[in-house]
C-alpha cells in the first residue's frame, strides 16, 4: 500500500491546498492528487487516513499534545531544555522575541523553525506507507524512550516541512482549508454518508474506489460506531415549533450528561462517543446491568451517559463519570453509580430501525429495555413514572405546551434544557437537520448562547471581600480563521454574581499567583481593551486563566466601555469551566453570531437600533450644524441618505489627517459611516482613529505633537472590502507615538515582522530586506566551542557522508554484515558531529561500504547512479573514499586527509572555470590545474613556517603598498572569515616569508613546536582539511589508479602549476621551477603534524625511477618562497611583499586563464639564472631584483 507514493507530495497538496484561496482550487487539487497517486485502490487509504487524522480509528492514540510532543522532540535531538531554542519550543503559546517568536501559538510552525536548524532541507525519500509504519510504532510505543527513538527516527529521514506535517498529523489538527464534507465528496460522492454509518475510513476507501460507480445505501451494524444525529439551537420554545412546522413532537429533558451509544452484541457491550470513540472504561460498570436488562441479543441504544446520587434521589453534576467508572473497576461501593439514560433506539434484534418513525422507535424501545431505577433509564413519552417522579418526556401539540414543559423543567428543576423532535422523522446519521431535532436551553432564549468565556482580570472586592479580587473581568477570545488558536482577547464584561463564597474563594485561590497589578496604559498586549474597563490586576497570561460559564437576564446591549461590539446587563455566573482548557473560550465571531440571530440588542437601555450610529456619533450630528463662518474643507459632510451597509467599524470615531488624491473627504467620511463608524471633523478626545495618507501638512504635524497614531487609509478600505474589522500591522502606520511603539516591541521583532499575523508576499519582501544576511563568524566561533568543547564530538564537523553498500554479494551474510557496520558507521558520524544524509547533492564525502577484499571500481561506482547524479560524483569538491577513512580516523581520533583513500581518478574530476574562480575552492579545495608532482613536492616543505597576515588592501591598490611609500604596514595574524561562494575572482593572500626566520638548526626543524594563537586561528580556517601521511605509490599509473587527489591547502599554492599529465616539455619547466620553488602545504593541526628522518613533512623519499621529481632541499639549506612563487633567500623587500601574481590577478581578473602558463615560463628563466648564480657550497647567493613592471609586461604580453 502506498508502495510509490512519496510522503513529500503529499506535503505539496498539503501546501497547495492550504495556500490556496478559493474551495473550487483546493478541490481541484485533491482531486488531481488522487488521480495522480493513487493508482491502485489499496493506495486510498494510506493516503487518505493522513488527510483525515481525527477519522482515522485504526490507529491508537498517540497520548501526545504539545508539551509533551515538545519535550519528547528535545530528547531526540538532545538538545537541553534550558537552551534559548528549547525554551522557544517549551513556551509556543507565548508571544515575544524572547518566547516563541512570530509563529507563537502555532506549535507546527514553531516545531519547524526549531527543527529547520537540525535538520537537513533535503527529502528524506520517506514513501507514504513508510510515514504510515513510523506513526503504527509511535501509537503502540509503551515507553517514552520508545518514543523519543521514533520521533528521533522521523527527524533523520525527513527536511523541516515534512515533519511539520507529521506533528500537525500527531496531534490531529490538520488545518488546512478543507473540511471533512468536502474532502468526502471529492473523494467520492457516498463517501460522507458510508463513514456515517461505519465509521470506518478504511471501509470506505476500499469500497469506494471509483467517483462514477455509485455505492449502494449501506445500513447500521452493530458493533460499528455510528455518527450520530445532532440537535440544531433555538432560541425559543416558539422559534423552536415554527422550524418544525407545529407538527406533533416529542420535548424531552435535555440531560447534563455525555452522549453515547451502547451497542449490545450477546454477552459483549460496547461504548461509543458523539466521537465515534470506544470508552472501554465504562464496560465494568454498565455491561452486565446491559446485558441483563436489554431483552434482545443484539441492540444499539442511543442516550446520555450520566451519574446518579441514590442518597440524594437526583442526578449528580457533570464530570463525575470517569470517577464513578474507576471506583467501579476497583470495586468501591458508592451512593453515586453510573446510569444510562436511552432515549432512542437504532437496532433490535437483526434489523435496523433507524427508517423507521421516532414514534415507532419509541415502542420499540419500551419492549426492549427493563428500566432499573438509578442504573437504566428510558425517556419515552408519558412514560408510566412512580408518584413523585419526575417526567421526562411528553408529547406536545401546542407552542403552549413546549413552554410550559420547558418552565417547569428548566425553571423549577434545574434542568440544563430541553429537546424538541419530531415525531413522524427518521433517525439520520450525523445529519444536523433544523426542521428534525431542536434544542432550547435558557441562554439561548437571554441571547447568550453557551457563552464560556475567560477571566482577564479582576476588580477588588468591599466589605467580606475586601482585600480580595470580588469581581473578574471577561473576555472573548479573537480568532485569526475558525479553529486555531486565539492570539488576543477582548474585553467582554465584569460579572461579580452566581458564584458562593466557596466557590469564589477557590477560583481565587488558583489564579492568584498569575495576578498582576494593573498599571496605566499598559494592559497586556494579548487584551484588546479601551482603557476603560480599568482592573486592579490582570491575568499575567491567558494559558493560566479559567474559562467561566455566564448567562443574561436582559439582551445584549452594544458596548462603550468594553473592547467587544456588544457587552451584557446584569450578567451572573453559572459556573467555573475546569474542564475546559483556555483556547476553546467563545470567539467575538461566534458572539456576533448570535446576537445577529437573535435581534435583539440595546443600546443604552433603548430598545433596538436602527441606524447603527452611536449616541456619541448622534450627538456629534447634533453639534456639527453648518456655520457659515466655519470654511468649507472644515464642513461636517451629509451622510443623512447613507446606508449601513455593516458594523465593522462600530465604536469607531475617525480623524481624516490627509487623504489621497483618488479620494476626497467627504467619500471617506461616507465609507466610515456606511461601515458603522463616525468621525470628526476635529481632533478632540472622542477620537478614537487617526486616518492619513501621506506624513506631511498642517494637520500630521498637530496630530504628530499630541501623540496620536496615524494609520494609513488603506487600512480602512481593505476593512471596507473585507468586511471586517482587520488588525493593524506595521506596514499600516503612517507614524507611531512613543507608547505605540513601546507596545508594538512586543508584537514584531525587529525586522518588523509581527509575532502572530501572518504576511503576504510584499510584506515577506520588505521584512527579508531588513534582514542582514551576514553572519559573525566570532558568534559562530564561540558557539561551536561553547557546545561542542570535545574535540572527539567536532572531529566530522563540515561533513556530510553519503554512505553507499556495493551490490549485494552472494553471501547473505555479507550483506547482514555490511548493514550492521553501515548502521554502526553512521552513529559514529553523527556523535562526532557529522551528518548522514541519504541526497547526493548535499554530500560531501561518499563512503563506499564494501566486502573486504572486494575492490569497487570508480567506474562500476558511476554507472550504479542515475545520469543526472553522475555529474554530481564527478565533482572535485565531493569525496569518493573507502569505508577505511572512517576506521582510520576513528583509531586515530581524529580526521585524517581523504587523499590517500580516495577512490576517484583525476580523470573524472570536472575542471570547469566557474569552480575555479569560487571562493570556497580558492580556501578549502584545490586548484583545479594542479598536479600530483606538485603534491608530492608541496609535502616537502619544513614543519614550522612563521607567516605573516597580509593587510587588507584598498580597491586597486597592491597588499603592504600605500600612498606613502616610505611607511611600512605591520603584518598582523590570520583572522577566520567566511568563505566566499560564487564565481567572482577571489581576492588571493599569499603568505610572505622572513629569510631570517628560517636560519634554524636541523635539531630545532625537528623539534615539535608549540602552536601559538595565530596558528591556532589559521588552522581553524583550514579546518577540515588535510594532506596525506601516507607514502606514496611509485609510478605514475599506480597513482592514477588509487584516485588520489591532488591538495593545494597552503595559503601560498593557490597559483598552481601544469598536471603531471601534461607534455613533456611543460614537465621539464615545472621540474626546474620546482628544484627552485618547492610549494606549501600547512597542516590543519599542528598538534598532529609528522616529520621524518629528514625533518620534512609528507611523503617518504621518493625513489630514482619515480616519474615526479622531488627537490633536496639538504642541498640548497634554508628556503623561502616568495609571493611569486619563486625561491629567494633574501629579506622581503618593502615593495615587493605583496604577491605579483596576486595583484594583476585581482586587477585583472581576465588573466587568470593566463595565470597558469604565467607561473610556469615566465620564472623558467629566473631560476636559470638564480641556479647559475649558487655558490659551490650550495648555498643562495643573492639575486637580482625584477621589478613589477617587467612582470606585469611579460604577462600581459602572453
Amino acid at each position: 500500500m502506498g508502495e510509490n507514493i512519496k510522503f513529500y507530495a503529499l506535503v505539496r497538496l498539503f501546501h497547495h491546498i492550504s495556500t490556496s484561496r478559493t474551495a473550487q482550487i483546493k478541490r481541484t487539487k485533491f482531486r488531481r492528487f488522487l488521480d495522480s497517486y493513487c493508482v491502485k485502490p489499496t493506495d486510498y487509504f494510506p493516503s487518505i487516513r493522513l488527510i483525515l487524522p481525527s477519522l482515522d480509528r485504526e490507529r491508537g492514540s498517540y497520548g501526545l499534545k504539545e508539551a509533551s510532543l515538545a519535550l519528547l522532540l528535545l530528547d531526540a535531538l538532545a538538545v537541553s531544555r534550558d537552551s534559548e531554542d528549547a525554551q522557544k519550543l517549551i513556551n509556543w503559546r507565548k508571544g515575544g522575541s524572547r518566547i516563541a517568536g512570530k509563529y507563537a501559538g502555532n506549535f507546527s510552525m514553531v516545531a519547524a523553525e526549531f527543527l529547520q536548524r537540525r535538520q537537513s532541507s533535503v527529502s528524506g525519500e520517506l514513501t507514504i506507507r513508510e510515514v504510515n509504519d513510523l506513526l503504527d510504532r509511535l501509537a503502540n510505543a509503551d515507553t517514552r524512550n520508545a518514543k523519543v527513538d521514533v520521533l528521533g527516527e522521523m527527524i533523520r529521514k525527513t527536511n523541516p516541512s515534512e515533519m511539520k506535517w507529521i506533528i500537525v498529523i500527531i496531534l490531529k489538527e490538520l488545518k488546512i482549508g478543507m473540511t471533512e464534507k468536502s474532502i468526502f465528496d471529492v473523494f467520492h460522492p457516498d463517501a460522507e454518508e458510508l463513514f456515517n454509518v461505519t465509521c470506518d475510513l478504511r471501509l470506505v476507501c476500499e469500497k469506494l474506489t471509483d467517483p462514477k460507480v455509485r455505492h449502494k445505501r449501506q445500513d447500521i451494524e452493530v458493533g460499528k460506531a455510528v455518527k450520530p444525529q445532532m440537535a440544531e439551537r433555538a432560541a425559543s420554545c416558539g422559534e423552536a415549533m415554527k422550524r418544525l412546522h407545529r407538527k406533533e413532537v416529542v420535548a424531552e429533558v435535555k440531560f447534563d450528561g455525555e452522549r453515547f451509544q451502547v451497542h449490545k452484541n450477546g454477552g459483549k457491550v460496547k461504548f461509543y462517543s458523539k466521537n465515534y470513540k470506544d470508552h472501554s472504561e465504562y464496560e465494568p460498570a454498565m455491561s452486565n446491568v446491559i446485558i441483563e436488562n436489554v431483552l434482545v441479543d443484539k441492540c444499539i441504544l442511543d442516550g446520555e451517559l450520566l451519574g446518579w446520587d441514590s442518597s440524594r434521589n437526583k442526578f449528580t453534576k457533570f464530570g463525575l463519570n470517569q470517577e464513578m467508572a474507576k471506583a467501579a473497576r476497583e470495586g468501591i461501593e458508592s451512593d453515586r453509580k453510573l446510569c444510562y439514560v436511552a432515549f432512542d433506539v437504532l437496532y433490535v434484534g437483526d434489523t435496523s430501525v433507524i427508517h423507521q418513525t421516532l414514534k415507532e422507535r419509541h415502542e420499540h424501545l419500551r419492549k426492549v429495555v427493563r428500566t432499573v431505577k438509578g442504573r437504566l433509564e428510558t425517556s419515552v413519552p408519558n412514560a408510566n413514572r412512580g408518584d413523585g417522579e419526575p417526567c421526562w418526556s411528553i408529547v406536545a401539540n401546542h407552542v403552549d405546551d413546549v413552554e410550559r414543559f420547558f418552565k417547569e423543567k428548566v425553571g423549577n428543576e434545574g434542568e440544563e434544557g430541553i429537546v424538541i423532535k419530531d415525531l413522524g422523522s427518521k433517525w439520520e446519521p450525523g445529519d444536523r437537520n433544523k426542521k428534525k431535532w431542536v434544542k432550547v436551553k435558557p441562554d439561548y432564549v437571554n441571547a447568550g448562547s453557551d457563552l464560556d468565556v475567560l477571566i482577564i482580570g479582576g476588580y477588588y472586592g468591599s466589605g467580606r471581600q475586601g482585600g480580595e479580587v470580588g469581581q473578574f473581568l471577561v473576555g472573548l477570545a479573537e480568532r485569526l480563521t475558525p479553529g486555531t488558536y486565539p492570539r488576543r482577547f477582548v474585553s467582554f464584561a465584569r460579572v461579580g454574581t452566581g458564584l458562593t463564597d466557596e466557590e469564589r474563594d477557590e477560583l481565587v485561590t488558583k489564579l492568584k499567583p498569575y495576578f498582576r497589578k494593573s498599571e496605566k496604559k499598559s494592559a497586556p498586549s494579548f487584551y484588546e481593551v479601551t482603557n476603560k474597563e480599568k482592573p486592579d490586576v490582570w491575568v499575567e497570561s491567558p494559558e493560566k486563566s479559567v474559562i467561566m460559564s455566564i448567562s443574561s437576564d436582559i439582551r445584549p446591549i452594544l458596548s462603550d466601555v468594553y473592547a467587544a461590539p456588544y457587552s451584557l446587563r446584569f450578567p451572573r455566573f453559572d459556573w467555573v469551566r475546569y474542564d475546559k482548557p483556555w483556547h476553546e473560550c467563545l470567539d467575538v465571531q461566534s458572539f456576533l453570531e448570535i446576537i445577529q440571530s437573535s435581534g435583539t440588542t440595546r443600546r443604552g437601555g433603548a430598545e433596538g437600533f436602527s441606524d447603527g450610529k452611536s449616541k456619541r456619533g448622534r450627538a456629534a450630528i447634533k453639534g456639527g450644524r453648518l456655520n457659515v463662518t466655519v470654511p468649507s474643507h472644515f464642513t461636517r459632510t451629509d451622510v443623512s441618505s447613507v446606508k449601513g451597509e455593516s458594523q465593522i467599524f462600530s465604536n469607531k470615531v475617525f480623524y481624516f489627517v490627509n487623504v489621497p488624491s483618488d479620494h476626497s473627504l467627504d467619500s471617506m467620511h461616507k465609507l466610515a459611516v456606511e461601515n458603522g463608524g463616525t468621525f470628526s471633523m476635529n481632533l478632540n478626545d472622542t477620537v478614537t482613529l487617526c486616518i492619513g495618507a501621506e506624513s506631511r501638512g498642517i494637520k500630521y504635524e498637530v496630530t504628530k505633537s499630541r501623540g496620536c497614531d496615524i494609520i494609513h487609509y488603506s487600512w480602512v478600505l481593505d476593512c471596507c472590502s473585507q468586511k471586517q474589522l482587520l488588525p493593524l500591522r506595521p506596514k499600516h502606520f503612517v507614524f507611531l507615538s512613543d507608547s505605540s511603539r513601546k507596545k508594538l516591541q512586543e508584537e514584531i521583532d525587529e525586522f518588523s515582522d509581527s509575532y502572530f499575523w501572518d504576511v503576504d508576499v510584499a510584506e515577506l519582501k520588505q521584512t527579508f530586506g531588513n534582514v542582514n544576511r551576514s553572519e559573525d563568524a566570532k558568534m559562530v566561533d564561540h558557539y561551536k566551542k561553547k557546545y561542542c568543547p570535545c574535540e572527539k564530538w567536532g572531529r566530522f564537523h563540515g561533513c556530510c557522508i553519503y554512505f553507499y553498500l556495493c551490490a549485494k554479494s552472494h553471501c547473505s551474510n555479507w550483506d547482514i554484515f555490511l548493514k550492521i557496520a553501515t548502521r554502526r558507521m553512521k552513529a559514529e558520524v553523527s556523535v562526532g558531529g557529522g551528518k548522514v544524509c541519504d541526497n547526493l547533492s548535499q554530500a560531501t564525502h561518499i563512503v563506499v561500504m564494501s566486502i573486504p577484499g572486494h575492490e569497487l571500481k570508480f567506474e562500476t561506482l558511476l554507472q550504479s547512479f542515475p545520469g543526472d547524479q553522475k555529474y554530481i560524483l564527478r565533482r572535485k569538491r565531493l569525496h569518493v573514499i573507502g569505508s577505511q577513512w572512517l576506521e582510520d580516523c576513528l583509531k586515530e581520533g581524529q580526521k585524517l586527509p581523504e587523499v590517500a583513500y580516495n577512490l576517484k581518478p583525476t580523470t573524472y574530476e570536472e575542471s570547469t572555470s566557474e569552480e575555479e574562480k569560487g571562493g570556497d575552492e580558492n580556501v578549502y579545495g584545490k586548484h583545479p590545474t594542479s598536479s600530483a608532482h606538485e603534491e608530492k613536492s608541496s609535502e616537502s616543505v619544513l614543519e614550522t613556517i612563521p607567516h605573516i597576515r597580509e593587510p587588507r588592501r584598498k580597491r586597486g591598490r597592491p597588499v603592504g603598498t600605500s600612498t606613502k611609500k616610505s611607511k611600512t604596514v605591520v603584518s598582523k595574524p590570520p583572522v577566520t572569515k567566511r568563505a566566499r561562494v560564487g564565481s567572482k575572482p577571489a581576492k588571493l593572500q599569499e603568505i610572505a616569508f622572513d629569510n631570517e626566520s628560517h636560519k634554524t638548526s636541523k635539531q630545532e626543524a625537528d623539534a615539535p613546536v608549540a602552536a601559538s594563537p595565530e596558528h591556532k586561528m589559521h588552522d581553524h580556517v583550514f579546518q577540515g582539511i588535510a594532506f596525506d601521511h601516507k607514502p606514496a605509490k611509485q609510478d605514475t599509473d599506480t597513482l592514477e589508479k588509487s584516485g588520489l587527489e591532488t591538495e593545494n591547502i597552503g595559503l601560498g599554492s593557490r597559483h598552481g602549476l601544469s598536471s603531471s599529465n601534461e607534455e613533456s616539455k611543460e614537465e621539464n619547466k615545472t621540474d626546474e621551477l620546482m628544484k627552485a620553488s618547492p610549494e606549501h602545504e600547512l597542516d590543519d593541526k599542528p598538534s598532529h603534524r609528522k616529520t621524518n628522518a629528514t625533518g620534512k613533512f609528507g611523503l617518504e623519499k621518493n625513489e630514482e625511477n619515480t616519474v615526479e621529481h622531488k627537490p633536496d632541499l639538504n642541498a640548497t639549506g634554508t628556503h623561502c618562497l616568495d609571493n611569486a612563487g619563486s625561491v629567494t633567500c633574501s629579506k622581503p623587500d618593502k615593495d615587493s611583499d605583496y604577491s605579483t601574481s596576486g595583484m594583476l590577478l585581482d586587477l585583472i581578473p581576465s588573466l587568470k586563464r593566463l595565470s597558469e602558463d604565467a607561473n610556469v615560463n615566465l620564472p623558467s628563466t629566473l631560476t636559470q639564472e638564480d641556479s647559475s648564480m649558487e655558490s659551490p657550497t650550495g648555498e643562495p647567493v643573492k639575486k637580482k631584483k625584477v621589478s613589477y613592471r617587467e612582470l606585469a609586461k611579460q604577462l600581459l604580453k602572453d
